[in-house]
């Protein structure tokens, strides 16, 4: 199966590859540019995520909060539904509206300030 007459020193080959000079080059500030880019990506995955949390954790208090009103209060369906749809521009505005605050100042306002620092630093 293993031929002794083929050994191959590695370490001999090893070395002779770290000798040598590669056949590119890369520029001066390729690790930073690299690491920035990297940092970038990391940062806003970071910030959709807890954007994503922060919104369920919105959700949910609103659904706890109708469910109470439901059940511990007798709150009406039908009066509920009524008010909502003859409200619907005034409901989806602030539910938009609510969104977009959570969405500035949880991702792009961080975002923004991450940026900035990185490109500073």
């Amino acid at each position: 199966m293993h031929n002794k007459e083929n050994k191959v020193d590695v370490g001999k080959i090893v070395d002779e590859g770290l000798k040598t000079d590669p056949c590119f080059s890369l520029s001066d500030n390729f690790a930073d540019v690299l690491t920035a880019k990297v940092s970038r990506k990391y940062a806003w995955q970071q910030y959709i995520k807890e954007f994503l949390i922060y919104l369920g954790v919105l959700v949910g208090m609103a659904v706890v909060s109708g469910a109470m009103a439901f059940i511990w209060f007798g709150a009406d369906w039908k009066e509920w539904l009524h008010y909502v749809v003859s409200n619907a521009g005034i409901v989806v505005g602030i539910n938009i509206l609510t969104i977009f605050i959570l969405f500035a100042d949880r991702v792009l306002l961080r975002y923004f300030m991450f940026n900035s620092k990185v490109e500073l630093g």
